[in-house]
């Protein structure tokens, strides 16, 4: 491989590490420190006759509750257990572990790792349901498999190591993501089933035990430097809250001591309370919420659990910030699997239906309560897939959730003021519209200032088409170079030519939000987002949206210094937009009904309709073989200029 190339793939995995880092402007965080200050105020420790007694009560409530599973349920996942008992568990080569440096593949190796965890996953469950030995030497086999991996981390997380890019270091432990996922799902396997594993061989615990203290618990309690812990000062993301609330889990199921996991927890609050601190106070997830079940989903876990284990002393029942963190879920939610996607997340999301629940209980919201019974309802099927923790957490509120029934409150509007994200929906919930201010320096970035979403009885139209399949080039210094991250592939202007860049500076500025009977009304000025050769003074972007009509008006105002190049609105649609007059297009569904009208000035703007092709099976599973783009080019020579864009139902 030439040293050139090799360069390059080691300064795209750095590139990559640091946008996962980023949680741009939010500014120093506030000193709130919720979690530790909680565990210094209450003067709870844990102590082992407490702790045991716990251990005991906790699994005998997992067993029971999954015995309490409906027949149905427990029939489908012993079919899946059935089926990885003739999983022969593939190996993990060298070779497949290097791609990553040499390439910058991650696929082959982590589709690997995947089925492993997969399947092992299932074999517990089955054995967890059935009993007996139909299932145990093969999850034997799989556990061994996987305590016999050089190490539980993927190759593009191994790169935090001192070494760098390529096979993990022996002599330095790397956690990240997989490897304190793995460590949880071994704490957890333990638990459940020690006495199965100790008929089969007493070294199974020895060898569980042993890997988590070398792989997780030593390496965490020594170490301060890895960038999610928040102590270098460096932001964190939801690493920081999803690892966290893993070791705190595993190190409460696994045979360390109540010191030990005095220590663990002391320094998991401390850790955490990073990741609270730098929220904002709305409440909003700026990843989105196809990560919010890994973010504030785990959080509320690692709540409850530190609220179970201390028999009530810690608790955050009044906490507002914490509670509007698992509202956001809800006030993002669309309909059916439908939520509002911008930045890194796709179109259809499945959130956690027991994270709901648990801020639901522990805020006392029953709007939650119930919104988690609907998810539940519309996948009441759910499997171990590569987690066990969730499975059992899951079981203990099935019965809770499947008593529950109603239909979950619907916002008319919600304002993240702080997030920069704004949602509409009208009176006969017909029409929803989602509007995005912020900045291009955000968490899982795109260039999108001033983009929305439109809905039409549930369904989406006008759309954010989201993020393809991870790649090496998605979290490098090429990522603008896809074309899913570009403000021209979002429903936001081209100005002179010009699209958005990328960076916490380009923003949108005079961002106004305000409701007024059923009128509600966002404004913002979003020629801050493009750079100094878009030769644009202003752009003041409003949304109105009259709930009572179900119509939304757009209408962008705007003064350029020159005039060099095509000035053009852009608006991306699943449905097929259809010219039916002058200034008029209408939207058709995959079923060949109207879905939404448009109308525009003709006189001021010409029209073009392009198909974008999906070439990435993710973007594929969202919106089938294409997406359409519907252009609005200014023919108006002005500098300063008025247009309006108006959308209805059909």
């Amino acid at each position: 491989m030439h040293q050139r190339k090799r360069s390059y793939i080691l300064s795209v995995v750095w590139i990559w590490i640091g946008l996962l880092m980023v949680h741009a402007g939010k500014g120093q965080p506030a000193a709130r420190n919720y979690l530790s200050a909680a565990l210094s105020s209450s003067g709870y420790s844990v102590e082992q006759p407490a702790l045991s007694d716990w251990k005991k009560a906790k699994k005998q409530q997992y067993l029971h509750s999954i015995q309490q599973l409906p027949d149905s349920l427990r029939s489908a996942l012993l079919q899946e257990a059935d089926e990885a008992l003739l999983f022969n568990w593939p190996a993990l080569p060298a070779t497949s572990f290097l791609e990553f440096k040499e390439s910058g593949a991650r696929t082959g190796f982590e589709r690997k790792q995947d089925e492993r965890r997969k399947h092992l996953c299932n074999l517990v469950v089955g054995q967890l349901i059935a009993g007996g030995n139909k299932y145990l030497p093969s999850l034997v086999n799989g556990l061994w498999a996987t305590l016999e991996e050089s190490t539980w981390e993927i190759p593009a997380i191994v790169v935090l190591q001192k070494a760098g890019a390529g096979l993990p270091d022996p002599a330095e432990e790397v956690i990240g993501l997989v490897n304190a996922e793995t460590a949880v799902q071994m704490s957890a396997i333990l638990f459940l089933l020690r006495e199965e594993l100790d008929s089969v061989s007493p070294m199974l615990a020895k060898r569980i035990n042993t890997a988590l203290n070398e792989r997780i618990f030593k390496p965490y309690l020594s170490r301060n430097d890895f960038w999610w812990m928040g102590f270098t000062g460096q932001p964190v993301n939801n690493w920081n809250v999803w690892i966290n609330q893993n070791i705190f889990q595993a190190a409460l199921l696994s045979d360390l001591s109540a010191d030990s996991i005095n220590r663990v927890m002391e320094k998991v609050f401390r850790s955490t309370d990073f990741f609270v601190n730098q929220y904002p106070d709305d409440g909003g997830c700026d990843e989105g919420p196809a990560y919010w079940s890994l973010a504030g989903g785990k959080l509320i876990r690692l709540l409850t659990l530190a609220g179970e284990v201390s028999g009530g002393r810690l608790r955050w029942p009044g906490n507002e910030l914490l509670h509007r963190m698992g509202r956001y879920i809800l006030e993002v939610h669309i309909d059916g699997s439908y939520f509002v996607n911008f930045a890194d997340a796709t179109s259809r999301s499945f959130p956690n239906p027991e994270a709901v629940y648990r801020y639901g209980v522990a805020f006392d919201d029953a709007g939650l309560r119930l919104f988690a019974a609907n998810l539940l309802r519309q996948s009441p099927r759910f499997s171990a897939e590569k987690s066990i923790t969730d499975f059992i957490e899951i079981a203990t509120v099935y019965k809770e959730l499947q008593s529950i029934s109603g239909d979950a409150p619907a916002s008319p509007y919600h304002f993240f003021t702080d997030m920069g994200v704004y949602t509409m929906r009208s009176a006969d919930n017909r029409l929803y519209t989602a509007v995005k201010a912020g900045n291009n320096g955000e968490s899982h970035n795109h260039n999108d200032v001033g983009n929305f979403i439109v809905y039409s009885s549930g369904r989406p139209v006008i759309v954010d088409a989201g993020v393809g399949v991870y790649t090496a080039q998605t979290f490098s210094d090429r990522r603008y170079e896809l074309w899913n991250m570009q403000s021209q592939w979002h429903n936001c202007p081209t100005i002179n030519g010009v699209m958005q860049r990328d960076g916490k500076n380009f923003k949108a500025e005079a961002v106004s939000a305000a409701a007024a009977g059923k009128t509600v009304t966002v404004s913002m000025d979003i020629a801050g987002a493009y750079p100094s050769a878009a030769a644009v003074a202003r752009w003041q972007r409003t949304f109105r949206f009259d709930r009572a009509k179900a119509k939304l008006v757009l209408t962008d105002r705007f003064r350029l210094a020159t005039r060099k190049d095509a000035t053009s609105l852009h608006f991306m649609s699943c449905a097929k937009p259809v010219e039916t007059g002058e200034g008029w297009m209408v939207f058709t569904g995959a079923d060949g009904k109207l879905v939404l009208r448009m109308h525009y000035d003709a006189k001021k703007m010409s029209v073009k309709v392009e198909e974008k092709l999906m070439d990435d099976d993710r973007l594929k599973a969202s919106w089938g073989d294409r997406l359409y783009r519907l252009t609005l080019t200014v023919t108006d020579a002005s500098l300063q200029q008025y247009n309006q864009v108006e959308f209805y139902l059909p």
